[in-house]
């Protein structure tokens, strides 16, 4: 390892979960809406629905919108299971194997130049 070379030995397990949960619930919100909403305009369009429309559409999008939320809450929950395995699954290659190697620059693209006796200091101003 070069001077300027850190290495990731261990990932937080609670930090990765929740960034990985919030990811997953994002992601399946978006999505599951998107095609729920898709799914009942080509159905409207299909069926040439008259009359009682509105009511129609605007119960639709109610249970469109809790397909979505439920869909958001078991992605999110199967994201943060999935990051607490991930950074375990990390954390034991690391320690066998040896982690992820980076070298930290600044913004003129210069490698950083950190004194073992400030890294805290140092890697938290950039």
């Amino acid at each position: 390892m070069t001077k300027n070379m850190f290495e990731i030995k261990k990932i937080a397990k609670l930090p990765l979960a929740n960034i990985a949960a919030l990811i997953y619930a994002l992601f399946a919100f978006a999505s599951s809406l998107i095609v729920s909403i898709y799914s009942l305009i080509i159905f409207i369009r299909e069926k040439n629905i008259s009359g009682k429309t509105a009511g129609y559409i605007l119960t639709n999008l109610g249970l469109d919108f809790l397909i979505a939320l439920s869909a958001a809450i078991i992605a999110g929950i199967i994201g943060w299971l999935l990051g607490i395995i991930a950074a375990a699954f990390y954390n034991f290659i690391a320690k066998n194997i040896g982690g992820i190697k980076i070298e930290l620059a600044d913004e003129t693209n210069q490698p950083l130049a950190i004194k073992p006796e400030n890294i805290k200091q140092d890697l938290f101003k950039y």
